[in-house]
């Protein structure tokens, strides 16, 4: 085979593996996309999931009513959405409340745990640089600087 007629072929060839390549690169993207973007969603209701249930005990205080019967199904629940979504410190603080209101049953210092769950979700959610501090969410919590003054060792 003269050189002359090589030249087109390889060119021909080099431009069709690369159009393959090409191809397979971008569905492989396209599917990490899916699957990050999937993740994403579900690490953001596992999140919200857990935030709205502390909500929904606050509220139950606040206004004087029964909290549900399957609070311990629920928490069972997000340690097993944590753990498959959850970011490791997300997971690890969640963890860290468990235990200590385990261990500690009653004891407020739990809260402690809690608001540092609540900062690394935010952390975890996309405001890595957050100045949020658990003094700034006990206050938003509690609407009184008094009632923050009375906690507040069990957040330090």
């Amino acid at each position: 085979m003269k050189i002359e007629t090589m030249i087109p072929l390889m060119v021909g060839f080099l431009t069709a593996t690369i159009a393959v390549i090409g191809y397979f690169l971008h569905r492989q993207t396209e599917r990490i996309k899916i699957v990050e973007s999937q993740v994403s969603e579900n690490k953001y209701k596992a999140y919200n999931q857990v935030v709205a249930f502390f909500y929904d005990i606050l509220k139950d205080v606040k206004f004087e009513r029964k909290s549900k019967p399957n609070a311990a199904d629920k928490l069972i629940d997000f340690k097993k959405d944590l753990l498959i979504y959850g970011s490791d410190k997300v997971f690890q603080k969640y963890v860290s409340w468990l235990t200590y209101t385990t261990t500690y049953p009653g004891d407020n210092k739990h809260f402690k745990f809690f608001l540092e769950l609540l900062i690394e979700i935010r952390k975890d959610m996309g405001n890595k640089n957050t100045k949020i501090t658990k003094k700034d969410i006990m206050i938003s919590l509690s609407q009184d600087l008094n009632v923050y003054e009375e906690l507040k060792h069990f957040i330090e």
